[in-house]
Formats: C-alpha cells, structure tokens, sequence
C-alpha cells in the first residue's frame, strides 16, 4: 500500500513531462513551418520574373508546400506558413505582396 501511494504520484509527474514533450515538440513544428514560409517567401524577392506565368507556377508550388500542412490537418501549421511567407513579402517588396495577394 505504500508503494502505491508513491507510485501514484510518480505517475503523474511522468504524465505531465510527457504533455510538455509534445507540447514543445508542436511549438517546433509551427517554427518549422514559419521557417518554410519565409525561405519560399525568398524565391520572390530578387528574382526578376520574365513572365506572369512563371510568376504564377512559383507561387504555386509555394501553395503546394502549404497544402501539405492542410492536407495532415495542422492548421496552426498551415497558418504559420502563410503568415511567415506573407509578413516576408511585406517588409522586403510590398508591391510584389500586393500583386500576389491579389492574385489569390
């Protein structure tokens, strides 16, 4: 009997790290996707576009790499993305965020 008044407790220690684990691994998760968002973000800015169909096949397979978060239902993740990738094309070329956003 009082192995199991220890045990209990024990137990749930072990509970709540484990919470916190996958807590912190979410966290990572959605910097990762931040991280994404901002690096495809980058194909934009210094690229001169010859065309607006090249232009649009980029922005499509930036889509693309969002739709991944969607598709394994992590909106916060997706969410994430967009934003990072959004925020990057406001502060470095607005004009070009405007077009984009437009163009949705």
């Amino acid at each position: 009997m009082k192995r199991l008044i220890y045990l209990i407790p024990l137990l749930a220690m072990l509970a709540a790290c484990s919470g916190i684990e996958r807590s912190e691994e979410a966290t990572a998760d959605v910097t990762a996707a931040q991280i994404e968002g901002r690096e495809e973000a980058r194909k934009f800015l210094n690229r001169p576009w010859k065309d607006t169909l090249e232009l649009q096949r980029q922005l499509m397979e930036s889509r693309a790499k969002k739709s991944v978060y969607e598709m394994k239902n992590q909106p916060a993740h997706a969410a994430a993305y967009d934003s990072a990738f959004v925020s990057t094309l406001r502060t470095v070329r607005p004009e070009l965020a405007k077009e984009l956003e437009g163009s949705k």
